[in-house]
């Protein structure tokens, strides 16, 4: 009886194994094959053999944890992140570019945790607007908005006619209640959009109204400022300005009246798509670059017109950038 209930306990921890082992190589697959039919850089990569040494990397692999090296050789070619019960197995948005040489992963944390860096608004120089746009979670987008708004709308009734969006802490995330609260100042405009390998890629930016579009989405919420007409902008950027931080620079981009103060943003350019695998499993990964109002694509990163060195302390005597900005911004 003890060797039949043995045999039956082996014979189950076996099929439970195997099961286990399926469900990991099809997860693997599923992986591999998203990335290789959506992913923004597919025609630059040699699918067999890149599968092939994935698969190596993984053939081990006795969790869906234990495929961590695997999906990050992946990444290696492939800008995006892939995430199994909340955790994140991989991660990847390039190797590091030139402009990157003063990058600091410390800092990088702050700006990522919002709170070293949090959102601000001032009124400067008696008509000056600044505002800081930091990164903003997914969550209740007409609140997230309200609350930039509303500074907006705050610095308007004190005087603001001309404005500094500060970008430089922005470590992005959630993009749409960054453009709806700024709205006013960007102005009503096609401001840009996402250029990939196909057209179902490819996305649209726009203001109608006060509100912010992307594509047929917007947040819809209730205008309760204006400004008399476009004013002038300086817009701030940093080596820590990345994802839809960049997306945000970017509807600034050919603007009128308009000029960018600071370093070269991050490089990460790209919209990156959304694909659950499983209830457990899910990934992003990029599908189209960035594009501005004018058709001009954003492979690298955005530009500044004048470059000013990066501080940790905003607003202090130290702040070059703020500085410069003004003196530009009191010019008729």
């Amino acid at each position: 009886m003890k060797h039949l209930l043995l045999l039956t306990f082996l014979l189950a921890s076996l099929a439970v194994n195997a099961q286990t082992t399926d469900s990991i190589q099809q997860i693997l697959n599923q992986i591999i094959q998203h990335a290789e039919t959506a992913s923004l850089y597919r025609n630059r990569v040699n699918w067999d053999s890149l599968r092939a040494r994935v698969q190596e990397l993984a053939q081990n692999a006795k969790t869906v944890s234990e495929l961590s090296p695997a999906l990050k050789h992946l990444l290696k070619t492939q800008h995006g992140r892939i995430f199994h019960q909340n955790q994140m197995l991989a991660y990847y948005f390039g190797e590091p570019k030139p402009h990157q040489k003063t990058f600091n992963p410390q800092i990088f944390g702050q700006v990522q945790s919002g709170q070293v860096y949090p959102f601000e608004g001032k009124l400067l120089n008696q008509n000056i607007g600044y505002v800081r746009i930091v990164g903003l979670p997914m969550g209740d987008n007409q609140q997230m908005s309200k609350v930039i708004e509303d500074e907006v709308c705050r610095l308007i009734g004190q005087g603001a006619d001309r404005w500094i969006i500060d970008l430089r802490y922005n470590g992005g995330g959630n993009l749409m209640p960054m453009a709806e609260g700024l709205a006013a100042v960007i102005g009503n405009a096609a401001v840009g959009g996402s250029e990939g390998l196909s057209s179902a890629q490819n996305d649209v930016w726009q203001i109608k109204d006060g509100d912010f579009y992307y594509n047929d989405y917007t947040v819809q919420l209730e205008n309760h400022c204006k400004l008399k007409k476009a004013p002038k902008v300086a817009v701030l950027t940093s080596v820590y300005t990345v994802s839809s931080g960049e997306a945000l620079a970017v509807m600034f981009k050919g603007r009128k009246q308009t000029r960018f103060f600071g370093e070269k943003t991050g490089g990460m350019i790209t919209v990156t798509d959304w694909t659950v695998l499983d209830p457990l499993t899910a990934m992003t990964i990029s599908v189209s670059y960035y594009k501005d109002r004018n058709g001009n694509v954003y492979r690298e990163y955005v530009d500044v017109d004048e470059e000013v060195p990066f501080v940790v302390t905003p607003l202090s005597e130290a702040d070059l950038c703020v500085n410069r900005a003004i003196e530009w911004l009191k010019k008729k």
